[in-house]
């Protein structure tokens, strides 16, 4: 073995025989550069790749083509073979275009400059669109629809119209009039197609046409501002300016229901705190109805505002427009994502989306109407009826992509994609059977634009709706005083179920009667088989009604998607007596295993892959809907063509009578004047001459032969001659009540009569 220095002295060889090579190779790599590579100083070169010499790299020619043109190799660029960028030093380089031009090795050199290019995101020219916090809020990140990447896809909701049934729409607006359907539209109120409000005393019919612009607006018009919609049509129906009746909303809701997708009404029964209503039969009948046929059997969307009564601590449970399986029931947040003071709770709320809150927040900025003192723009929409119609757009952008969801889908879809935005613990957020969170206050979550479009795309629709129901359980069974509770309960099997094919939870309804002193008092809480309850009558102080609830309705939809199968309980406090009561399922044929797939391909979709391209489920054809019964005549314009054909029928017999008679004339006339004695003072005159008449009989003679010379019509016009110019009034009129005892001609009397009577009657002197 070789001594310990011999081996040292080798090793050492060997380290300078390895790092010789590495110095003498990255002498030709760039080193860092001693000033900046910015636009302007930079040249990017293409070298020719086959001029490179063996044992030679292109780093090292692109080194040594740097240094002849007096430029520092800053390395290739990208994965581009052959391309370098070669920048100045400190000092600036003389001529550098005309040394590359010189170099042999250079294919190709362009100096870099900067680029402009600007962001693919939407910017309108209307005025107030930097003011619509709920479309893009800059001040508070995600207090807002999430709607311009939407937008930036081309999604407005083109395609798609959505009714505003209201107070009217003044489709005149700059904002309105490029989107107005009146394919669509209709006045209930005067019965007539046009649904423009009227100016009232307290100019308040601004409503619908508040709501329209939130929903379809018109952008880039420089104008007011921008719907969530732009793209989409809008139609108004109007109904509320004026005395409403069951038959009436009914119309209202199956309306064009071929043409019109999405109904939205932000309205309903009075927020008062005591008032338990909603739609009477044949309203029922037409929400029913419309999510049968409407939209070619996709069924008719719904939206309806939830309520403002929160500050008399009204419960939308009370409301039978909000308590309905066939409508989409929507809250309100104010831009911090809270429950304001005029929005009302509820088991049977979807979902929430923005309108205003406290004073010192924003509202809603919309377009307006113009009349009275109306602007055509407005920052002050409120209320629930401000969130309705923004969640009315977001279904017409879901619809464009989709235009196959049905009803139920686009409920499924609300549940699926809302987010649960406020953590506070009195947001009061339960989690179900199926991992779905709703709350009173706030339904699933905020609506989010974004995620309804996205799950939209992919969605694929659910199995039919079916239904269980129970018995109706009779128990007039006294309810204790609070705290004590009554408690009912219904088991439901699964071989109930069986026929009806029903796996998974919907919407669940619990009709019932009850007697009570003092409705206010009354609670009424349902625990679903998972343990999700529901306060589905909520007490209301102001509610002093003696006469209880009589065959209402409650419904919620706190434990959608878990299993149907289980035991129901009725919890119900205060002193009353519960007569009877009911328990209504509806849900569909899905698992629970389905659901929660369901819900892992919704998620899976939010990063917009399926938007950026031609992404496409097949959509079913609908069904053949027999057209709408449009009578072309409405009363309004029947009164005026009756009218009008009055009019024309009186003018066309006086024509008549009057070329007749002037016919008649004429040719009496011409043997008249002979025949009779009278003389013209010229001759030979044309028929639209003057004629001076001078009668040749005096007086006396004239009555004589007054029944002698109306028994032709040549004599009738003599003897008006004689009369008019010899005879006063009172003369005249006893010899035409002669002329009516002698039963003579009618047109001979009416011939006289008219002379007789005419103001004009002095004036003797000619005769046309």
């Amino acid at each position: 073995m070789a001594s310990s220095p011999q081996m040292c002295l080798s090793l050492y060889h060997l380290l300078l025989l390895t790092i010789s090579p590495l110095r003498s190779h990255s002498s030709f790599f760039p080193s860092q550069p001693s000033s900046p590579c910015g636009p302007g100083r930079s040249w990017a070169v293409r070298l020719d790749v086959g001029s490179v010499t063996a044992g030679r790299s292109l780093e090292r020619l692109a080194h040594s083509v740097a240094e002849e043109v007096g430029l520092e190799n800053h390395g290739q660029v990208g994965q581009l073979e052959g391309h370098y960028l070669l920048c100045q030093g400190a000092e600036d380089s003389a001529d550098v275009d005309s040394a590359l031009d010189r170099n042999p090795h250079v294919l190709w050199h362009s100096q870099e400059h900067i680029l402009r290019r600007s962001k693919r995101s939407v910017t309108f020219n209307d005025p107030k669109y930097p003011s619509q916090w709920h479309l893009h809020n800059d001040v508070k990140q995600g207090m807002d629809i999430n709607v311009t990447g939407v937008w930036e896809r081309n999604i407005t909701g083109v395609g798609i119209t959505v009714v505003v049934v209201d107070d009217g729409l003044q489709h005149t607006l700059a904002d309105i009039q490029p989107n107005y359907s009146p394919e669509g539209s209709y006045d209930l109120n005067s019965n007539d197609p046009d649904p423009m409000p009227h100016p009232d005393g307290h100019s308040d019919n601004h409503h619908g046409t508040r709501c329209a612009g939130e929903i379809a607006a018109v952008s880039n018009n420089r104008f007011c501002a921008v719907g969530v919609a732009y793209g989409a049509k809008v139609a108004g129906i109007r109904v509320l300016d004026g005395p409403l009746t069951d038959s009436m909303e009914a119309v209202a809701f199956n309306k064009h229901y071929q043409v019109n997708d999405v109904y939205s009404c932000s309205w309903g029964p009075d927020d008062d705190g005591r008032t338990v209503d909603g739609p009477h039969p044949l309203g029922k009948a037409a929400l029913q109805h419309g999510v049968i046929a409407g939209r070619r059997g996709f069924g008719s969307i719904f939206v309806v505002a939830s309520g403002n009564g929160g500050q008399y601590d009204d419960n939308c449970n009370y409301d039978g427009y909000a308590n309905s399986i066939y409508t989409v029931t929507i809250g309100a947040v104010d831009e911090n994502g809270k429950r304001p003071f005029y929005a009302e709770e509820c088991a049977s709320m979807l979902a929430v989306t923005f309108s205003s809150g406290s004073r010192q927040l924003r509202s809603i900025v919309t377009s307006d109407w113009s009349l009275q003192s109306g602007t055509g723009c407005t920052d002050g929409h409120t209320g629930t009826s401000a969130a309705a119609p923004l969640a009315a757009g977001m279904v017409a952008l879901m619809l464009q992509v989709r235009p196959c969801l049905s009803w139920r889908d686009v409920q499924h879809i609300i549940t699926y994609t809302a987010t649960q935005h406020d953590a506070d613990a009195q947001a009061d957020w339960g989690i179900n059977g199926a991992g779905f969170h709703h709350s009173h206050k706030y339904g699933f979550g905020l609506l989010n634009a974004w995620r309804l479009v996205n799950a939209a795309k992919v969605w694929e629709s659910v199995p039919f709706l079916v239904s269980y129901q129970s018995p109706v359980l009779k128990t007039n069974e006294g309810i204790p005083e609070y705290p004590k509770t009554l408690t009912h309960t219904w088991n439901v099997s699964l071989s109930e179920l069986r026929q009806s094919g029903m796996q998974t939870l919907e919407h669940v309804s619990v009709t019932v009667t009850i007697v009570h002193p003092r409705r206010a008092s009354v609670e009424i809480w349902l625990v679903c088989p998972s343990g999700m309850s529901s306060l589905i009558g909520a007490q209301r102080p102001l509610d002093v009604d003696t006469t209880g609830f009589t065959d209402w309705t409650f419904s919620t939809v706190r434990c959608w998607g878990e299993r149907a199968e289980g035991q129901y309980s009725l919890q119900i406090t205060d002193h009353s007596v519960l007569k009877h009561w009911k328990l209504t399922l509806y849900g569909s044929s899905m698992s629970l295993q389905q659901v929660k797939e369901r819900r892992r391909v919704v998620e899976d979709a939010m990063g917009g892959q399926y938007l950026d391209r031609s992404f496409a489920l097949p959509c079913p054809p609908g069904i053949d809907v027999p057209p709408e019964i449009v009578s072309p005549f409405t009363s309004s314009s029947l009164k005026s063509l009756l009218l009008l054909g009055c009019f024309a029928l009186f003018w066309s017999l006086y024509y008549t009578l009057e070329v007749t008679l002037t016919h008649w004339d004429r040719r009496g006339w011409s043997t008249t004047g002979r025949d009779r004695g009278f003389q013209a003072g010229s001759t030979g005159l044309e028929d639209s001459q003057v004629v001076e008449i001078q009668p040749e009989m005096d007086n006396e003679s004239k009555v004589p032969d007054l029944l002698h010379l109306f028994e032709s019509h040549a004599g009738a016009l003599d003897l008006l001659h004689r009369l008019v110019l010899t005879q006063s009034i009172d003369e005249l009129t006893q010899n035409l009540r002669t002329v009516r005892r002698a039963r003579l001609p009618a047109r001979n009397v009416i011939l006289m009569k008219e002379v007789i009577t005419t103001p004009s009657h002095s004036c003797r002197s000619s005769v046309v």
